[in-house]
């Protein structure tokens, strides 16, 4: 057994497959035209409103920027935004491991609020090259004030690479349904990818 305490993840990679794209955050020095540069890039213009929408949300949900986000654009002439990614580190306690995450998220698969609700929970824990892995996905209904409801499927990963002081955390969600040949088996192959540099012990 290492005496070593838990050191921190100092730098992040991961496969970046064909139809994902940085997402420039609102806030970062030159982002303000981000939407319209890789509409031009993409040769999809009408995806500039969606574009730009999700920079709002992005910065409405974390305006520190410490989350960062991919946007899955895989056939631009359709003018779609297939998905996007979000992805950050969390800090670990002493107490928190992947039993307690599982239990954490298993807990909250009936989760059901007015304008909100978990549909077809599913959660899993695997090994992963780092340490171990734990995933869930779920449609969320999300009501829009209307008798209609936006159906969004999410992934969820969660990893714990052996010996850091953090998890890797990543979202990824699609309102558009269909938007994958297999939404979990093509995001779990991101995740596997994973890869952290751990920083010297303190």
């Amino acid at each position: 057994m290492s005496l070593l305490g838990p050191r921190d993840i100092v730098d992040i990679a991961f496969d970046a497959p064909e139809g994902w794209y940085d997402v420039e955050l609102l806030g970062e020095p030159g982002s303000d035209d981000w939407p319209e540069r890789l509409a031009a890039e993409l040769e999809a213009s009408p995806i500039v409103p969606q574009l730009r929408a999700l920079q709002q949300v992005l910065h409405a949900e974390d305006p520190t920027g410490a989350t960062r986000a991919r946007v899955f654009v895989p056939v631009p002439s359709a003018g779609i935004i297939n998905a996007y990614q979000t992805y950050e580190l969390l800090q670990l306690e002493t107490d928190d491991t992947p039993e307690s995450y599982l239990a954490a998220t298993d807990a909250e698969s009936g989760h059901r609020e007015p304008g909100y609700e978990v549909i077809g929970y599913r959660s899993w824990r695997t090994a992963h090259p780092l340490g171990e892995l734990v995933g869930f996905t779920h449609l969320t209904a999300l009501a829009d004030g209307d008798d209609d409801a936006l159906l969004e499927q999410r992934v969820v990963f969660a990893i714990f690479p052996v010996g850091s002081a953090q998890a890797f955390h990543t979202i990824f969600r699609s309102g558009f349904i269909g938007g994958f040949d297999d939404m979990v088996a093509d995001t779990q192959a991101i995740a596997d990818s994973v890869k952290v540099t751990l920083g010297e012990p303190a």
